[in-house]
C-alpha cells in the first residue's frame, strides 16, 4: 500500500535526511512518487510515474528534490496502485483551490465506492482514481459551506465532510491536506507515526505511515481505534495542535 510523509516546521526546512529514508523504506511501492510544498504561498508539486527506488538507487529527481526543497511544510507520497493508471498524472500529491486558498493533498487507502463521484465544479482532476475523487469531494463540500456564508470553524466543516464521505462512500481513508500554513491529517484504517525534535533527522515535526518510522527513535503511533470513526490531526509549525476522534 502507498506511503505518506510530511515535515512541518516553524521555518523553512529541507528534508535531505528524512525524505531519502522515507523512499528507501517505502521502496516496495513501485507505481510512482511525488513531493509537494509551497513557494510564496503557491503550491508546487513534482511527481513521476516511475519507481522511486530501483537497482539499489533512489530516483535521481527525487534525490535532487530532497536536497533542494525548502519549505515549512513538505508532503511526499510513494504510490502502490489501487486504482487508475501508472503514470505521472495519477501520482500524488494533487492540488485544488477552495476557501480562497490552494491545497495540496495526498492519500493512501482504498475507497472504490467514491470512484464514480462526479464533481459539479471546475476544474476537475484529470486522474481517474479514488484519491482524486476524494479531494474533489472535499473541495465541493467546503465550497458549499462557503456559499452558505458559514462562520463554522474549519475543523467542524472537515468533520461534517468526513462523516458524509464515510456514510456515502465507505472505504479506507488515510490522507494529508495542507495549505502551506497548517497540515491536516486523517486516518480511519491504518496509522500515522509522529516524531518531534529528532536527534537523527530534521529538527521538525515528522509524520509518516512507514510502520517502523524513519529512525530508531520513539515515534508516537496514532491509530484509529474501534468506535473512533477515525483520527483527525492538526499540525502547525512544529507542533501537534489537535488530535481528535471523528466519532
Amino acid at each position: 500500500m502507498c506511503d505518506l510523509f510530511a515535515l512541518s516546521a516553524s521555518r523553512s526546512y529541507t528534508a535531505a535526511t528524512s525524505l531519502p529514508l522515507f523512499a528507501v523504506r517505502g521502496r516496495k511501492n513501485v507505481h510512482g512518487w511525488g513531493i509537494g510544498f509551497f513557494h510564496r504561498r503557491a503550491p508546487v508539486v513534482e511527481k513521476s510515474g516511475e519507481k522511486v527506488f530501483t537497482d539499489g538507487r533512489l530516483h535521481g529527481s527525487f534525490q535532487r528534490l530532497a536536497r533542494v526543497v525548502n519549505s515549512p511544510i513538505i508532503v511526499a507520497h510513494i504510490r502502490y496502485k489501487s486504482s487508475g493508471r501508472v503514470d505521472e498524472c495519477h501520482a500524488h500529491p494533487f492540488t485544488l483551490d477552495f476557501w480562497d486558498q490552494s491545497w495540496v493533498f495526498a492519500h493512501n487507502g482504498k475507497a472504490p465506492a467514491i470512484e464514480p463521484y462526479s464533481s459539479r465544479l471546475e476544474p476537475r482532476l484529470e486522474a481517474k482514481s479514488d484519491s482524486a475523487r476524494i479531494l474533489e469531494f472535499l473541495r465541493d463540500f467546503f465550497v458549499e459551506a462557503e456559499s452558505r456564508r458559514s462562520r463554522t470553524p474549519f475543523i467542524l466543516i472537515l468533520k461534517d465532510a468526513l462523516r458524509r464521505l464515510l456514510r456515502e462512500y465507505p472505504g479506507e481513508y488515510n490522507f494529508l491536506l495542507t495549505n502551506g500554513r497548517v497540515l491536516w491529517a486523517f486516518t480511519n484504517h491504518r496509522q500515522f507515526l509522529l516524531l518531534k525534535g529528532s536527534s537523527k533527522l530534521e529538527d521538525a515535526l515528522l509524520l509518516t505511515t512507514i510502520d517502523e518510522g524513519l529512525s530508531s527513535e520513539n515515534w508516537k503511533r496514532i491509530v484509529a481505534g474501534p468506535g473512533s470513526g477515525g483520527r483527525i490531526l492538526l499540525i502547525a509549525g512544529g507542533d501537534l495542535l489537535c488530535l481528535e476522534n471523528l466519532e
